[in-house]
């Protein structure tokens, strides 16, 4: 698929040089993308994020004077990348193995939620709780909680109170 692959080591010094201290590394990266085109004769230049992060690494007035890195053309495009690391895969591959992967999960989720379809009238009879038994789970779950967090304020005991009593009045009143 990659047409051509080339190492190169790009002179920058140069060409950072010739503008002001604050904008060096941009100006490197634009003599990185200038030697490219000319050398590989291609219309664009990516350059992978491994190169970018070392160019930058000193901040933006102090680029590295030389680079050596690895070009690869494919089509109207270069990749640009440091001699020591990998070029990143193609997007198009990585989407299709997450979908491959979907459709494998999918299968053994099918293949779960039949058998939990014929187990889940047993389970439905015991998992349905009335109201009454709801009001009372919810008043553990906040004494539980508060238990675990064990920092009570008195308006937060007032509150509690509060709840308790309000819930009591509700079943007395029906």
């Amino acid at each position: 698929m990659a047409d051509l692959e080339r190492n190169y080591v790009i002179p920058l010094r140069k060409g950072f040089l010739k503008v002001p201290i604050y904008k060096r590394t941009k100006r490197a990266i634009s003599e990185v993308r200038k030697f490219i085109i000319r050398h590989m004769k291609v219309e664009e230049v990516k350059i992978c994020a491994n190169l970018n992060h070392f160019l930058w690494a000193k901040g933006c007035t102090n680029p590295p004077t030389r680079i050596k890195i690895k070009t690869r053309k494919e089509g109207t495009y270069a990749l640009v990348e440091l001699q020591d690391y990998d070029f990143p895969k193609k997007k198009e591959e990585v989407k299709e193995t997450k979908i491959e992967k979907a459709l494998n999960d999918k299968d053994v989720e099918g293949k779960k939620e039949e058998k939990l379809l014929k187990n889940e009238p047993e389970k439905k009879e015991n998992l349905a709780p009335g109201p009454e038994k709801k009001e009372e789970l919810k008043t553990k779950q906040i004494e539980e909680r508060l238990k675990k967090e064990k920092i009570v304020n008195k308006s937060q005991k007032r509150m509690i109170k509060h709840e308790k009593q309000n819930k009591s009045f509700i079943k007395t009143s029906h």
